[in-house]
Parts: structure tokens; C-alpha cells; sequence
């Protein structure tokens, strides 16, 4: 009697099968991490051109929250106390969190830059 068809147990993946999956999931990361590297010095030249409060309303409307607040017990009296986030703390959360284009579309529907812009600074 086979109990493997009884229980529905399937046979493990074969080696080969896992080194594909491994693989594709490598070029699929390599492949993210290219576009990151050539978007960056865009995404951030764009940024720039970011008040904080477009900043903050970016990260609320398309990602629907914001950085995360860092905090440090102070040694003088034990008290949690929160550092201030700055602009390029905005700016580096969104470089990781958004791509491009919808940096670009979010900028051109607030009016924080204009088409000119893009082409003034070569960004697609």
C-alpha cells in the first residue's frame, strides 16, 4: 500500500530544482539592485528639490507611514527620549522604500518641480 498517496505527502524537491529557484531569486535581487544603484543619484537630486513637509506628505499618501522614530534612554535620569528627524532622514527612507517613477509622478502632481526639471537634470 502506498501511504504517501493516502496522506497527500509530496517528494521532497529535487537538488537541481532548488539550486533554480535559488538562482532565480539571486538574478531577480541583482536585477533590483541595478536599477537601485542607477536610480539613486536621480531619486536623491529630485529629493533635494523636497521640502520636509512634501517629504512627510510623500511618506504618509504613498507609503502610508513614516520613518521610524529612533529613540535613547538619556543617563541622567532614565527617561526615553526621541531624536528629531531631519530631512535626509526623510530622504533616505524614501530612496529605500520607492523607486523613480513614482518619486517623479508624486513630484509633478504636487507641483514640487516641473517637467523642465527633468530635463534640465537628465532624469528620465
Amino acid at each position: 500500500m502506498n501511504f504517501g498517496k493516502i496522506f497527500d505527502r509530496k517528494k521532497p524537491d529535487s537538488p537541481s530544482k532548488n539550486m533554480e529557484e535559488i538562482y532565480k531569486i539571486k538574478e531577480a535581487i541583482e536585477k533590483e539592485d541595478k536599477i537601485f544603484e542607477k536610480e539613486l543619484p536621480a531619486k536623491y537630486a529630485l529629493l533635494q528639490e523636497f521640502s520636509v513637509n512634501d517629504l512627510k506628505k510623500l511618506c504618509k499618501d504613498i507609503l502610508g507611514r513614516e520613518p521610524s522614530v529612533e529613540e535613547y534612554t538619556d543617563p541622567k535620569n532614565g527617561s526615553m527620549k526621541t531624536l528629531p528627524q531631519y530631512k535626509e532622514d526623510y530622504i533616505h527612507f524614501v530612496t529605500d522604500e520607492l523607486g523613480l517613477s513614482e518619486i517623479k509622478n508624486f513630484a509633478l502632481k504636487n507641483k514640487i518641480v516641473s517637467e523642465e526639471f527633468f530635463r534640465n537634470h537628465k532624469i528620465a
